[in-house]
């Protein structure tokens, strides 16, 4: 059954782009759509006109100075109402087997928003660290193994057509370099949703360079903007004492950063951050 809608935004990598298309010819008996927001210099329609795809594509052409959630958005104006709403990005390399696995996970109508793993060296051995509580709501200790869990990539993941517009249905595009995977996780939450992240459906991320939201973190101050956009999280997400005691753990520890270093860089940021981010008004 053709009920799967997806979004792709792009941006320059044309053979990139071209070959997890040709991947998801092995998903087209489930895929009813597919919507390529495209970012690039060069107009690269004619080069996915000659791809030999096995399914229906619409490709729009999308300003570079926009996010890749304004994208995100762009390519929701095509949305039908199919059952599953399916987020890339053009990096990805999917192995048939994949597609198979997501079918199968999906079936029993458990899971609400479905994470595949992105196979990279050494993740059965690594263990991530936590840091904050943050870190460990959303991460799972062993990358080998599945969970439940908070924070979901905008660029991989297969959300339910209900929960997906309890949430809101949009990505909210103040996020720009930082807090987007944070704030669709939690808007999800929110829903209702069961968050699950499966390590054994595994795709390969092909780690370009630059492209998307680094290319517009090249413009910004990354530390400020940074601050800026968490202190926005606490404040959409959480209550006023949530975000004063954020607050004042962030000076404090620019103060410690200040004395131990003579750097006043992160107590500016935390400062200015704090302030910038009452100006930014709800997207969603």
């Amino acid at each position: 059954m053709k009920n799967f809608f997806l979004v792709i935004p792009t941006r320059d990598r044309i053979g990139c782009l071209s070959d997890l298309l040709l991947d998801l010819n092995a998903f087209a008996p489930y895929i009813s759509q597919v919507v390529i927001v495209d970012q690039s210099v060069e107009d690269y329609t004619a080069s996915i006109e000659k791809l030999e795809l096995n399914y229906c594509y619409t490709f729009v052409k999308n300003d570079r100075s926009h996010s890749v959630n304004h994208s995100r958005n762009q390519g929701l104006a095509f949305y039908k109402d199919e059952e599953w709403l399916f987020f890339l990005v053009y990096v990805l390399r999917i192995p048939s087997q994949a597609f198979e696995q997501i079918v199968n996970t999906l079936k029993p109508n458990v899971i609400d928003v479905l994470i595949p793993g992105i196979q990279f060296d050494g993740m059965k051995e690594k263990e991530f660290q936590y840091h904050t509580i943050l870190d460990t709501i959303a991460k799972p200790h062993n990358f080998s193994k599945g969970r439940f869990r908070l924070q979901v990539c905008s660029g991989l993941n297969i959300v339910k057509r209900d929960i997906f517009k309890e949430a809101g249905f949009y990505f909210d595009e103040h996020f720009t370099i930082w807090g987007d995977d944070w704030d669709y996780g939690m808007r999800l939450l929110q829903a209702g949703a069961n968050i699950y992240f499966e390590p054994k459906i595994l795709v390969e991320h092909l780690h370009a360079p630059s492209g998307g939201q680094r290319d517009k973190g090249k413009t910004l101050d990354i530390g400020l903007e940074k601050e800026k956009l968490l202190f926005y999280f606490y404040r959409k997400h959480f209550s006023k004492t949530v975000v004063k005691q954020q607050f004042y753990l962030g000076v404090i520890e620019g103060v410690k950063i200040l004395f131990s270093s003579v750097n006043m860089s992160q107590l500016k940021n935390t400062l200015k951050g704090y302030r910038m981010s009452k100006n930014e008004k709800m997207y969603i």
